[in-house]
């Protein structure tokens, strides 16, 4: 028989009482007979309701709308392709002592239809890549903590989107999108360089060194140079270039070269099971970042005028001029050597600090000269001159030589010695004859004096019994 097949849409479910006055949607009006299914797009459009659905057949004069069989649902069907938004913030910490990142968005959400996802990019992303999923947890948890494995040193940016049980999820992501900052999460013990230093050389090349203890060969070094300050961020350094990182030093002339400049070194490598370079923009104070400057220019030597001249001789013929900054060795010197420093007029004062050790000096003022024994302990001058506001500051060094006393001569020292212990002991035995002698005397001289004492008073006594 001749017919075709219609497709209705409506809220409610039909009868055969109720069908004709009910509102309804046809769907499709030309479905062929014959045909067991038809597919429904909502992909223009959004949808997110219950409906149902009645099948009839067309005839050319008549419609069949008996409803004796299953040509009309009975419970609605849910329609739905409308994706859940988050809506909140995302924030993503990574704890160095149980290596964990702790991903929070403050409050979930309570729906049991929902889930929420957590994606995890090494770089930021600009939608979701499905294939970056970490974890799905249930819609009312508010945080997540993700176990960071060992050997890793890499950068994250995590996203969560919420999912309803239709499988409909926001892919796409804007501004307002619950992505973290980028976190950096790393179990690896040593990943930057340390012990930065900048070193210029007289032709004005300035040379960057460290040390690299990362074990990483393929790592490559940024080395950043300022003229404003410390490097404790990118943003107003200048790129200098980049060399592989276990080379530990970069060199540089500068074309505007500056008194103060400050250099650091960053590292861009892949690591750990990553397989994509990234650029660690970490900077440490004195690690790989100079906290102190480097002058690029040229110093200035300052030339020291005074009003004098200076020199200083020994006894063993050694003679230089003296000026202010000098360091001479004055060679190898001997008992009775003797040094002096002379000036060619009087001064105010010469000095020699530490000469006998820590703390000592030796000075003479208002003089022009000062003369001293070769035989000091320190076997050095820190020499100092000084007239009014003139001064000059030097350093002198010596070798000083014992003298060494041959056998034969020890002998005929240790015979006169003896003869001298002799002597000094005969000399003894004779002073001390002598002390005996006057200590009886002076016992004799004593007695007498006491006993004319005691006959005067005696005599005393006599008269005033009378």
């Amino acid at each position: 028989m001749n017919h075709s097949i219609m497709i209705y849409s409506h809220d409610s479910p039909a009868t055969r009482e109720n069908w004709n006055e009910m509102p309804k949607t046809i769907v499709s009006s030309s479905v062929p007979a014959g045909t067991t299914s038809y597919q429904i797009d909502h992909s223009d459009t959004s949808v997110e309701r219950d409906i149902y659905y009645s099948v009839t057949l067309l005839y050319p004069t008549s419609e069949d709308t008996r409803f004796l069989g299953s040509n009309t649902l009975e419970t609605p069907v849910w329609e739905d392709n409308v994706a859940p938004l988050f809506i909140g913030e995302l924030s993503a910490t990574f704890d160095t002592e149980t290596d964990k990142t702790t991903i929070d968005w403050e409050e979930g959400v309570q729906d049991d239809d929902l889930t929420i996802n957590i994606y995890r990019s090494n770089m930021a992303p600009e939608s979701i890549d499905s294939n970056t999923l970490v974890a799905t947890v249930d819609a009312s948890q508010s945080s997540y903590e993700i176990e960071v494995p060992f050997g890793e040193h890499r950068q994250s940016w995590y996203a969560i989107s919420l999912q309803d049980s239709q499988g409909n999820e926001i892919m796409e992501l804007t501004e307002s999108s619950p992505v973290s900052d980028p976190v950096i999460e790393t179990t690896i013990s040593t990943t930057t360089i340390s012990g930065i230093d900048a070193e210029r050389y007289v032709d004005g090349t300035v040379v960057i060194s460290w040390d690299d203890n990362t074990n990483n060969p393929n790592a490559l070094a940024k080395v950043w140079r300022s003229i404003s300050g410390p490097i404790d961020s990118l943003d107003d350094a200048e790129e200098l270039g980049i060399t592989n990182l276990s080379n530990e030093q970069f060199t540089h002339n500068p074309l505007n070269a500056q008194d103060e400049a400050w250099y650091a070194v960053t590292i861009v490598a892949a690591w750990g099971s990553e397989q994509n370079p990234w650029h660690d923009e970490r900077l440490f104070a004195d690690e790989n970042s100079q906290s102190q400057p480097l002058r690029e220019t040229e110093e200035e030597v300052e030339v020291v005028v005074v009003n004098f001249t200076s020199s200083v001789m020994t006894t063993t013929g050694q003679r230089a001029n003296l000026s202010d900054g000098a360091m001479i060795s004055l060679g190898a010197m001997h008992e009775g050597d003797m040094i002096v420093i002379s000036t060619s007029s009087t001064v105010s004062n010469i000095s020699c600090q530490d000469i006998d050790g820590e703390g000592t000096s030796l000075y003479s003022q208002s003089d022009w000269a000062l003369s001293f024994s070769a035989n000091q302990s320190e076997e050095k001058c820190l020499g100092l001159i000084v007239d009014g506001a003139d001064e000059i500051g030097f350093i002198l060094t010596w070798d000083y030589v014992e003298t060494v006393v041959e056998d034969d001569d020890d002998s005929d020292e240790n015979g006169n010695e003896q003869d001298d212990e002799k002597e000094s002991s005969k000399g003894r035995s004779g002073d001390d004859k002598d002390t005996a002698a006057t200590v009886i005397l002076t016992i004799i001289i004593l007695a007498l004096l006491v006993y004319l004492l005691v006959m005067m008073r005696t005599s005393e006594y006599t008269e005033e019994e009378e």
